[in-house]
């Protein structure tokens, strides 16, 4: 990500992948092809990442929203590169901003606001950037889906080197949410403390179960494929 922010070629940008985005991809032809565009792809939930290993995949572990601004907000604060926090409720984003700030001193914020994931082509916002000097890595956090469709849509015409989809990070990092104990965390259940801090996702969630469903079906099939292969050598 760092070495795409470098090039000075705008326009790129990072999917956090989780079970949600593979399950909206499935129906969702547009969605499915923003992902396969993407520069970087990476694992935002351990679900993905274990869907990833009973296929065969190396085993690595997940990279969350919230660890992905933490850390290269540390690195950018070294290397002179601007950011920019776009995004969340009311003034979530300026706290953030002030945050990573205090945490690391040198790092330079181009824009930090709540912004509007319903504006195609935002000129205002276009020329802050570029009387700023462009921004060379802007977090977006409009949520699963539409912060996905907003880079899409404005790519190619922000001054800005890479566009990373960051989700609810912003609630976390401001302190707005309370994020769920490491143990949660590493074991997959962090998505039960979020249901439980927010009743109203279960509609969102309710895919869930029929991922693990996918992956397990799957898992099966390409087995008894690969034993009538056997079978028949």
């Amino acid at each position: 990500i760092v070495e795409m922010a470098k090039s000075k070629r705008h326009g790129n940008y990072v999917v956090t992948v989780n079970a949600e985005f593979t399950m909206l991809a499935r129906r969702n032809r547009q969605f499915l092809d923003i992902l396969n565009a993407a520069n970087l792809a990476v694992a935002d939930g351990q679900w993905v990442v274990w869907a990833k290993l009973i296929f065969g995949g190396k085993e690595h572990d997940r990279v969350t929203g919230v660890e992905m601004v933490e850390k290269l907000c540390e690195i950018c604060a070294k290397k002179a590169i601007a950011v920019g926090f776009l995004g969340g409720f009311g003034h979530v984003a300026e706290i953030v901003s002030k945050r990573q700030k205090a945490k690391n001193p040198g790092l330079k914020v181009i824009i930090a606001e709540p912004g509007d994931p319903a504006m195609g082509h935002d000129s205002r916002l276009k020329e802050r950037m570029k009387a700023l000097g462009g921004v060379d890595i802007l977090f977006v956090a409009y949520g699963m889906g539409q912060q996905e469709f907003w880079i899409d849509r404005v790519k190619n015409s922000l001054p800005v080197g890479v566009f990373i989809g960051v989700g609810g990070a912003f609630d976390y990092l401001s302190s707005v949410k309370k994020r769920a104990p490491k143990a949660m965390q590493k074991t997959g259940f962090e998505w039960l403390w979020r249901l439980a801090m927010e009743p109203a996702r279960i509609w969102r969630m309710r895919v869930l179960p029929v991922f693990a469903i996918f992956i397990l079906l799957g898992w099966f099939l390409a087995k008894k494929g690969s034993e009538r292969t056997f079978g028949r050598s």
